[in-house]
């Protein structure tokens, strides 16, 4: 199984999950063209897409997603707001704590904590073991077992958002709305260290802000922390997932 990130960031969101005969695409928050392009046009294996909550970097072209034929899996609230519930067969609402299976990929939903409502997936297929997507949230209750790759928000930096408040390069706003819905860089180190990771390969720092980041120092720290393999998600990146054969 391979991941590639065709986007990461608040312009727009999307990720693939390539296997060998079927590929899974979480978020729709770029033109379903660039995903065309990612895959030579080659799209018949598609077998669904995850979005995890209505706002535009995340399912700004969740209409058009819907037009190629394949399940679309969503909260409700996007169906409300991007669309139409009669929309069926492919447009599918989730519901936290419920199984899906989407091709061979076994899916779970769990609420996170935004601004708006929100999922996070946890996903299996037996070519990738397991994976948790978790971004747009400030905290996850939650823990995982048996996590072979983490896709996890690093937003940005408490020291980096007060510099860019006090130079003017932010506004005093930005504090209180970040708290509310995204992760902070001590909160994602909170979050692994409570879980085990004794069966992670990867670790992907997805969702850093483009100012209130530092991709180099949260890429050493998470993985001065956790001894994992860590990179950040950007455009381009691609990394393969699959099982370790032992």
């Amino acid at each position: 199984m391979e991941l590639k990130v065709l986007n990461s960031n608040s312009q727009g969101n999307c990720y693939l999950l390539f296997g060998r005969d079927e590929i899974l695409i979480i978020e729709a928050g770029i033109k379903f063209s660039e995903v065309k392009k990612a895959l030579n046009y080659n799209i018949g294996n598609i077998v669904g897409c995850l979005i995890t909550h209505e706002h535009n970097d995340h399912a700004g072209y969740y209409l058009e997603y819907l037009e190629y034929g394949f399940p679309v899996l969503s909260p409700e609230a996007v169906c409300k707001n991007k669309g139409n519930v009669a929309m069926l067969p492919f447009s599918k609402v989730v519901q936290p704590g419920k199984g899906y299976k989407v091709g061979n990929f076994k899916v779970i939903p769990f609420e996170v904590q935004h601004d708006v409502p929100a999922l996070g997936y946890q996903i299996d297929h037996p070519d990738m073991g397991r994976l948790v997507f978790l971004t747009d949230t400030f905290y996850c209750e939650y823990t995982f077992d048996n996590v072979t790759t983490w896709l996890i928000e690093a937003n940005y930096a408490d020291d980096i958002l007060d510099r860019n408040i006090a130079d003017g390069r932010m506004p005093p706003s930005m504090r209180s709305r970040l708290l509310k819905s995204h992760m902070e860089l001590e909160t994602t180190k909170g979050i692994l260290r409570v879980n085990d990771l004794t069966n992670t390969q990867n670790i992907v720092l997805i969702h850093l802000s483009d100012g209130n980041s530092d991709e180099t120092r949260f890429v050493r720290e998470i993985a001065g922390l956790t001894g994992k393999p860590t990179i950040a998600a950007k455009k381009g990146v691609e990394l393969w997932i699959g099982k370790l054969p032992y």
